[in-house]
């Protein structure tokens, strides 16, 4: 992934293999940056972090599919590959890098907040909040939230970013009830740390592998083939005539 970026981006052609005692978090960063240096240490910290909070959460969309493909017998790759595909979508693993976007539209907490009762009126999702299963916050979002805010200390901090977001997440705590998801304040994070829009779905990507990799390992011990039932809630049959019993035009 990287070297493609910097080929693409630059012309360079990079080693993709750093010190072998490196952890995944600071292979990352020396990727990313290219710059020969040692990332600073608070930096390392945040990607860790979030490699931990993102690596595995229950039956998600995204496992959910990876353990339906591997039930079928099918080869590992496959499975993984079901997965990423479910994880891309605005509404599951592509949730942080739509949330940046959306918070980059922002010049000011006020604009925010203009913004925000604007998409009240019209019933606009605003992404990075409410989950599935945590109903009064998610526990994971308060820890990467205070990462996201020790990093508008750092070179490449903006605190104008997190500002906004904070105002934001005051905003729909006290209109909608609705609390930040991990997405929200991982895509401040990662903004901070430097990493592409673009690459902020295959870090949750690479982070997700391993709880992936769990639940297929998991499926094939005791597998059983996913086939979900369905019920027709269609029409009713109409009645049928044989074509010698109807009436010629």
């Amino acid at each position: 992934m990287f070297y493609w970026y910097h080929f693409h981006k630059n012309g360079k052609r990079i080693e993709t293999e750093t010190d072998k005692n490196d952890s995944i978090a600071m292979n990352i960063l020396k990727l990313l940056y290219n710059d020969g240096k040692t990332p600073d240490e608070l930096l390392v910290k945040v990607m860790d972090v979030s490699l931990i909070l993102y690596a595995e959460h229950d039956f998600n969309a995204s496992a959910y599919a990876a353990r339906t493909t591997a039930s079928s017998l099918s080869d590992f790759y496959s499975c993984i590959t079901t997965a990423i595909g479910t994880l891309r979508g605005p509404l599951h693993g592509g949730a942080n890098e739509a949330a940046i976007r959306f918070l980059h539209q922002f010049e000011s907490k006020q604009h925010a907040e203009d913004v925000l009762f604007d998409m009240y009126k019209n019933k606009k999702l605003v992404m990075g909040f409410g989950h599935r299963i945590y109903k009064n916050g998610d526990p994971r979002s308060d820890i990467i939230k205070e990462f996201s805010r020790k990093l508008t200390e750092t070179k490449k901090g903006d605190k104008t970013l997190f500002e906004v977001s904070e105002h934001v997440e005051n905003i729909m705590m006290k209109e909608k009830g609705m609390y930040p998801n991990l997405d929200f304040y991982s895509a401040s994070s990662y903004f901070q740390l430097g990493l592409p829009i673009d690459f902020f779905t295959p870090i949750f990507v690479i982070s997700r592998t391993s709880g992936w990799a769990a639940h297929i390992i998991e499926q094939r011990e005791n597998n059983k083939l996913i086939r979900p039932a369905s019920n027709y809630i269609g029409p009713e049959p109409k009645d049928f005539k044989p074509i010698k019993m109807r009436s010629k035009l």
